[in-house]
């Protein structure tokens, strides 16, 4: 039996630290024999595709080109972009991501519906370009060309590695296509980032209401120039007699490493959070399947169909990790383990904070 050395983390990280357990496989071929260090290299990958000076760029300018258009699903869903946050270090980012996404595309009060006005807005500066201004800190329209003509677009500029923020003089990495539609009931944004003639990222957000329900999702593509993410999210919140249910799945793809994929499953009900997460790629599969309330969470781990490890949590205790017929898990296991908790911290996070904006 083994404690887990990230026992000093709050009950949900740990809990899902507990669920990172190893993974890989590809998803169309027999499962391969488990390697941990091959599941770590695809993971790298997976979380360099959001790494390039265009997406460092337009992480930067996601505020103020959300102050431009507004409190609208458009300015909601550059915001609330798919970011690193979705594969590692992602406890605040996946905050501000669910979040946002809740707040600004629902409305429970008086029934479930997604914010209107996106289009409205959009429409006052159709084919208009937009321009950071150092003086202002702000983004201001030009006389530049290019803009599509059923939406709008903004440049987007190197930034600095420790300050975040654009260099000066500016330097021009690229530009942010977005555009929008809306009817009563439903909406989609679209943005699309290029730099040099290559789009390193192109996600369309959707909703869709009813009386007590609201569907949101997100799909889209990131790459870096080498790895590609391929990303898949939906989530559905229902509202009823003031409980509140959300389920959520997503998938992240890697196709340019032999198709290594996570798939996430889950439901949020009154205080437990039920889930299954299945990670498969030329290294092997895992998957790991639990339930975790304010208090306690319990999980099993298994590879490639047999029982790898078991997790069980209590409030104010470490969480303890025992291998298969009690056999301590090796290190670099642990370290498998150790890269994939973000991952899951993200999945957990997210339900914890979609319900904040509903209460």
């Amino acid at each position: 039996m083994r404690v887990l050395h990230y026992a000093k983390h709050s009950l949900a990280v740990l809990t899902l630290a507990a669920l990172m357990a190893g993974c890989g496989g590809d998803s169309t071929a027999p499962n391969a024999p488990f390697d941990p260090a091959g599941t770590s290299s695809d993971l790298s990958g997976m979380e360099a595709s959001f790494d390039s000076p265009a997406m460092s760029g337009f992480s930067s300018a996601a505020g103020a080109i959300g102050s431009v258009l507004g409190e609208s699903p458009a300015a909601a869903a550059v915001r609330a972009g798919p970011t690193k946050a979705l594969v590692t270090r992602g406890r605040p980012g996946a905050r501000h991501y669910a979040s946002t996404v809740a707040s600004a595309y629902l409305r429970p009060t008086g029934g479930m519906r997604p914010v209107a006005g996106s289009a409205a807005i959009l429409e006052e500066h159709l084919g208009v370009t937009f321009v950071y201004n150092t003086e202002t800190d702000a983004y201001e329209a030009s006389e530049l060309t290019g803009a599509p003509g059923d939406g709008v677009r903004f440049l987007v500029y190197a930034v600095d590695g420790i300050t975040g923020v654009p260099v000066e003089p500016l330097v021009e990495v690229g530009y942010a296509d977005i555009t929008a539609s809306e009817t009563a009931t439903s909406m989609a944004v679209r943005v699309e980032l290029v730099s040099g003639g290559v789009t390193y990222l192109d996600y369309s957000v959707g909703a869709n209401a009813g009386s007590s329900a609201v569907t949101v999702s997100i799909s889209g593509f990131v790459t870096n120039g080498d790895d590609q993410v391929n990303f898949d999210l939906d989530n559905h919140i229902e509202l009823e007699d003031e409980a509140v249910t959300i389920t959520m799945d997503y998938t992240l793809i890697l196709p340019t490493r032999n198709g290594f994929r996570i798939d996430f499953e889950g439901e949020a009900s009154g205080n437990t959070v039920t889930s299954t997460l299945e990670a498969r790629g030329p290294h092997g599969t895992v998957t790991i399947t639990g339930n975790q309330t304010a208090t306690t969470g319990s999980f099993e781990v298994e590879v490639n169909g047999e029982l790898f490890a078991t997790v069980t949590m209590a409030a104010g205790e470490s969480p303890v990790t025992t291998g298969a017929d009690g056999n301590p898990l090796t290190q670099q296991e642990l370290e498998v383990l150790g890269d994939l908790i973000n991952l899951f911290v993200n999945g957990f996070d997210f339900f914890e904070d979609l319900l904040d904006p509903l209460a």
